[in-house]
C-alpha cells in the first residue's frame, strides 16, 4: 500500500457503528519498498481494530466481510483472475477479439483535480485509466486475488499473466501498457463497497461499473458512494447489466426489475431517477450529463465467452 493512501484510511467497522465516526487509521510499518508498504498494519485508536498490510496489500473491511475475501472460489478464483485479466486489458494483447470497453467508460470522464475512486475495481484496468484525469485514483474490491492482479500489473507496468485455454492448459500473455498511465499514482486495497474506508468528500470522482447488482445491499453501496464524494463538486460514473441474482441480494432490495414498489421498472431509470432527486441517496443531486451502452466480453476459455451489454451514465454535480 502507498504511504500516501495509508494516511487517508478510516476505521470501517467505526463507520459501520456511528456514520458520525470517521476515525482515522494509524499504521505501523515494518517493511517498506520506496513509498509502498510491503508488510505492516493499521489500527482504529478509538475501537481497537486492526487491519493487515501483507506483501503490500492492505485489508481494511469490517469484521462481517472477512468470509468474502477468505473464500477462493469465484471472484478469488485464478481462473476469474484470468478472465479478467483479459477482459480489462485485451486491447494491449493483439487479441483479435480484444474488447475497449475500459476505455471507452475512462473517456467518459472529464480531467479534473482531485482524486478519483474506482469502486469494484477487478483487476484495476479503470483505475489506470482514471490516473489521467486525476490526480490519484484508488481502486478497491472484495477479491484478494484481483486485487494482487491489479498490484502487480501496477508495479510490473506491463501486462503478464496466464490465459486458460482450457481446464489445467494455459499460454503465457504479455504486453505493454498504455505510457500515459501514472502508475505511481494508483493504489490498490481490499476495501468493502457497502463501508469504504475513506473519509466523507474525499473524492471527485467515484465510477461504479457493473457492480451494482454483485453487493448484498445495493442502496448502500450508492449511499457510501454518494458519502465519499464531494458535496459542492463530484462526477459520477455508473454502469451495470442489471442482473439481478437472488443469491446475491434479495429481491426487496432490488432498485429496479421489479413489478411494484418504490422501485418498480427498469434499474437505470430508477438510479437516473435517483441521482436527480436529490433528497434520497444522493444529496445534493446530480444532473445527468451523457448515457449510453457499452458491450463488453469475458473470456473464461478459449471456447465459453460471456457477451455483456451495460448501461451507463455519467452525472455531475456543481
Amino acid at each position: 500500500m502507498k504511504k500516501w493512501l495509508s494516511e487517508e484510511l478510516i476505521c470501517p467497522e467505526c463507520l459501520n457503528r456511528n456514520a458520525d465516526e470517521e476515525i482515522r487509521l494509524t499504521v505501523e510499518i515494518r517493511q517498506e519498498i520506496d513509498d509502498d508498504i510491503t508488510e505492516g498494519s493499521l489500527t482504529c485508536p478509538l475501537c481497537g481494530s486492526g487491519y493487515h498490510i501483507n506483501d503490500g496489500i492492505a485489508v481494511v473491511v469490517p469484521e462481517k466481510s472477512l468470509p468474502i475475501i477468505r473464500n477462493m472460489t469465484g471472484y478469488g478464483s485464478f481462473s476469474m483472475s484470468s478472465s479478467y485479466l483479459w477482459s480489462h486489458y485485451s486491447e494491449f494483447l493483439n487479441d483479435p477479439d480484444q474488447t475497449d470497453a475500459y476505455k471507452r467508460w475512462a473517456e467518459a470522464l472529464t480531467p479534473c483535480k482531485g482524486w478519483a475512486l474506482d469502486i469494484g475495481c477487478a483487476v484495476g484496468r479503470l483505475t489506470l485509466e482514471m490516473t489521467k484525469s486525476h490526480d490519484r485514483a484508488v481502486g478497491i474490491d472484495t477479491s484478494l486475488s484481483f486485487i494482487r492482479a491489479a498490484r502487480k500489473v501496477m508495479h510490473q507496468r506491463m501486462l503478464e499473466f496466464d490465459l486458460i485455454l482450457e481446464g489445467e492448459i494455459t499460454e503465457r500473455r504479455s504486453g505493454h501498457l498504455d505510457t500515459a498511465f501514472r502508475f505511481e499514482n494508483a493504489d490498490f486495497i481490499v476495501a468493502d463497497a457497502m463501508a469504504l474506508p475513506f473519509r466523507t468528500d474525499r473524492f471527485a470522482t467515484a465510477s461504479s461499473v457493473n457492480i451494482l447488482e454483485k453487493v448484498p445491499d445495493p442502496s448502500l453501496h450508492l449511499s457510501e458512494a454518494n458519502r465519499v464524494m464531494d458535496k459542492q463538486k463530484a462526477c459520477f460514473l455508473f454502469s451495470d447489466p442489471f442482473s439481478w441474482d437472488e443469491t446475491v441480494s434479495h429481491p426487496d432490495l432490488w432498485l429496479g426489475g421489479r413489478n411494484k414498489g418504490p422501485f418498480k421498472g427498469f434499474g437505470m431509470d430508477n438510479i437516473s431517477r435517483m441521482l436527480q432527486e436529490g433528497d434520497g441517496i444522493f444529496s445534493p443531486p446530480f444532473s445527468i450529463q451523457e448515457t449510453g451502452a457499452i458491450q463488453w466480453k469475458i473470456r473464461k476459455t478459449g471456447n465459453l465467452w460471456e457477451h455483456i451489454t451495460s448501461q451507463f451514465l455519467i452525472a455531475k454535480r456543481g
